[in-house]
């Protein structure tokens, strides 16, 4: 997978990139709602948490926050970019991440500093970072706007959803070289816009390729690469994002020898 054009960072003036945490307010059910916002520049993109054939996913350090227990982020629906290097998972525009920030000790104040490391592409690539952080009081007023602002990143966040549309049809892995690819397809009833797919650490799922359509079923192709060693895909769990016209929805396979 590429991460970088083989050009130095240096030789490329960086944009300008504005980032900032946005807090919706006081602690809510245990933990805070707030967000990482990336403004990208027109005509650039950053990645999904499987960026595809190209680039690099964000990498996020909040060692240096204060009272923090538990961090996580989401990631919203990403969108394809083909170009020369391949398939990319990216985002453009305004980039909100979700975060969810729990306490170590409930009833005192967290200092969250997030420092992030990812890519910005146009042509080609660069890293990038951004060093934010936020005081999180418990009883800090609300802030509607920042509210809003996470709940509509939120919504396209995909949920844990399965309703069996989704199947794993084939199986074909070489064990000499570790790669191999997942053949799957979704009912086709009008509702997917597109599928996308993340290996577990180690893994490297390509974006699916589309392959048609029969018996009422869209079918895809998913390259496969697992890491030095691998002696199989047996019992590997991949997730699959189902883009859909209303929201979007996240179902995991445990891939099955039987089906190679």
């Amino acid at each position: 997978m590429t991460l970088f054009a083989a050009v130095p960072a240096a030789a490329f003036e960086q944009p300008p990139v504005t980032s900032r945490l946005v807090v919706a307010g006081g602690i809510e059910n245990g933990a805070y709602r707030a967000a990482l916002v990336i403004d990208l520049p027109d005509g650039w993109h950053t990645y999904w948490r499987n960026p595809g054939d190209a680039g690099i996913p964000p990498i996020f350090d909040v060692a240096k926050s204060a009272n923090l227990g538990d961090f996580s982020i989401d990631y919203p629906v990403p969108a394809r970019h083909v170009d020369g290097a391949g398939t990319s998972l990216v985002y453009q525009g305004r980039l909100t991440l979700p975060i969810r920030a729990v306490p170590a000790r409930p009833g005192e104040p967290v200092t969250l500093a997030v420092r992030v490391l990812y890519g910005l592409c146009e042509q080609v690539c660069i890293p990038a970072e951004a060093d934010v952080s936020a005081r999180l009081e418990p009883m800090a007023a609300a802030d509607p706007e920042a509210a809003a602002a996470i709940a509509a990143a939120a919504a396209r966040v995909p949920v844990r959803h399965d309703d069996g549309r989704l199947a794993v049809d084939a199986l074909h892995f070489d064990r000499k070289v570790g790669r191999g690819r997942v053949e799957v397809s979704v009912t086709d009833d009008g509702r997917l816009v597109d599928l996308f797919a993340a290996g577990p650490v180690r893994w490297y799922a390509a974006p699916p390729e589309p392959a048609g359509e029969d018996n009422g079923r869209r079918r895809f192709v998913v390259a496969l690469e697992g890491p030095a060693g691998a002696k199989g895909a047996d019992g590997i769990a991949l997730s699959f994002v189902l883009a859909e016209r209303t929201g979007a929805f996240e179902v995991v396979r445990r891939l099955d020898a039987a089906t190679e």
